[in-house]
């Protein structure tokens, strides 16, 4: 290839290798965020519940997504009622909002590391070196392969 096709080649590659390189750090990334954000919620309804007087076997339930026995719920006041009501809304909410933005984020970034696999190979394409068999005569050009 000429000098030119060379050149443009190495600058789809460079920073094609880059970008794929930032894809696979931030699919990493992505999904620690969306863990740390899972145990989050986690530990803000466990706090809420405690200092709601709920106890400890009924929390744990809660946070594991168990149903509450009905011998659980009749040691309940009205107050841990509601207080276990609304973290069962907010650890549902909080957990489909964490995950889709995890799915979301790994998502794009998957997307990415697919664009720039593509603009590497091509750039791969244009770099290469071929071997070619050229005629003295009419400077007919073929693959050697």
């Amino acid at each position: 290839m000429s000098g030119i096709v060379a050149l443009i080649g190495y600058l789809l590659l460079i920073p094609s290798i880059i970008g794929i390189a930032f894809s696979v750090l931030m699919l990493f990334v992505s999904g620690g965020a969306t863990s740390q954000t899972m145990d989050m919620v986690k530990a803000e309804t466990r706090q809420k519940l405690a200092s709601a007087s709920v106890p400890t076997t009924t929390i744990e339930h809660v946070l594991n997504s168990q149903p509450l026995s009905a011998v659980e719920q009749q040691g309940l006041t009205p107050e841990q009622i509601r207080a276990v009501d609304d973290a069962k809304l907010s650890m549902s909410a909080g957990m489909a909002g964490a995950g889709l933005g995890g799915f979301f984020a790994g998502g794009a970034s998957v997307c990415v590391g697919v664009a720039c696999l593509i603009g590497g190979l091509l750039g791969w394409l244009l770099v290469m070196k071929k071997k070619v068999l050229q005629c003295n005569r009419c400077s007919a050009v073929i693959a050697a392969s």
